[in-house]
């Protein structure tokens, strides 16, 4: 697969089938780049024989506490699904299959998952470790959180301990995290890293900012979305959902995970049991930082610089002016309900505690002087 540099991709699952050749060798190290780290073995000294030789000598001190993350693998893997989903391919005489990862969360057979992995699906199984496998039924959905709730016989899942959601407000950096999946279709994998920040993240399949999820460095590929991430004490503080890949030419692939965070998880679920489709609000902006210069000139020290105002959207119904820098005319948001904001991603964290028609009062400087302005937020469009 070839991804675009610095991209963000949720294609956690894959077509059933489909790893190709080209696909395999972008996992490993290139040939080029093995004879490169030969070469700088050489002028630094050292011999494959040396090098393999320490390796021995320290691999008797484990790197990390391995009899916890094969406990926690053991409790854990049982809840964690394999998710296969068919989709219909119009009048053509076959179907397509993409797979992603799953959940138990409770003892009535909801499963969670990602959206993505299930979208558009005429079928959906579920693959459980111990070789059944049963047809699910889609629940609630949340596009704009890429969450997606499904639901199996819960008498099948007798025996069957779910896990059990973390508080992520207590995620710090440093944490370890272990993230199990079907990467590749290769069932009830498991990787171990670390939590690498928290507070940010991609931006969703809808083109809607995702701002508080949890990066890690655990290794997730196509067919982890939709799987948990675990803390050390096995709850899940997150469902592993996209890859940040700064892809570097003939030296590998790096990649940068993301999950959505055990509280969004927790927030959404009363919805998301009932079957309800959930729609993020939407102002209908587009913005940023404001910069120092423009700070200086307007005597504020924080502020989301309104760059476009998106036609038929609450901002514009409401008059709000993009900000022109030639002139220095326009809008910056400075607070909403009292709350100030220094950037989107500020915006849509408090816009994540609201629904679509209610209503919030904007601090604007406009062209210098302050006005409040009142706005009803709309839906996030499907589009």
């Amino acid at each position: 697969m070839d991804y675009p540099n610095d991209s963000y991709y949720f294609a956690g699952y894959l077509n059933a089938g489909s790893l190709s050749r080209r696909g395999i060798r972008g996992l490993g190290v290139t040939r080029s780049f093995a004879l490169g780290l030969a070469a700088i073995a050489v002028l630094l000294g050292f011999s494959f024989g040396i090098l393999v030789s320490n390796s021995l000598e320290t691999s008797r001190t484990p790197l990390y506490d391995e009899g916890l993350v094969t406990r926690l693998f053991e409790e854990a893997s049982p809840a964690v699904v394999e998710i296969t989903v068919t989709r219909e391919n119009g009048s053509l005489p076959f179907s397509s299959v993409v797979t992603g990862s799953g959940f138990l969360i409770d003892r009535n057979g909801h499963i969670l998952t990602n959206n993505h992995v299930i979208e558009g699906a005429d079928e959906i199984r579920v693959n459980l470790s111990d070789g059944r496998t049963l047809v699910a039924t889609r629940l609630g959905i949340s596009p704009a959180d890429d969450l997606a709730l499904l639901q199996v016989d819960p008498s099948e899942m007798i025996g069957i301990t779910p896990l059990e959601l973390a508080d992520s407000d207590e995620v710090s950096p440093g944490q370890m995290a272990v993230a199990i999946g079907s990467p590749f279709r290769n069932f009830n994998s498991v990787t171990v890293g670390i939590v690498s920040g928290t507070g940010r993240g991609p931006v969703s399949p809808l083109q809607r900012p995702m701002p508080d999820m949890i990066q890690t460095d655990a290794a997730l590929n196509p067919g982890n979305s939709g799987g948990p991430l675990l803390n050390s004490a096995g709850l899940v503080i997150g469902v592993t959902s996209a890859v940040r890949t700064p892809a570097l030419k003939g030296i590998g692939d790096f990649r940068i995970g993301f999950a959505v965070p055990s509280n969004t998880i927790a927030n959404l679920l009363p919805d998301l049991l009932v079957a309800q489709e959930i729609r993020r609000p939407w102002l209908g902006i587009s913005g940023g930082p404001i910069s120092e210069r423009l700070s200086k000139t307007l005597g504020i020290d924080h502020g989301v610089v309104v760059t476009q105002v998106l036609s038929g959207s609450p901002a514009m119904q409401a008059r709000i002016q993009p900000f022109r820098s030639v002139t220095n005319q326009g809008d910056v948001i400075i607070a909403i309900d009292d709350l100030p904001m220094g950037s989107v991603d500020d915006m849509v964290s408090y816009f994540n505690s609201k629904r679509p028609g209610d209503e919030v009062t904007l601090l604007l400087n406009r062209s210098g002087r302050e006005l409040h302005i009142a706005v009803t937020l709309a839906a996030w469009p499907d589009t």
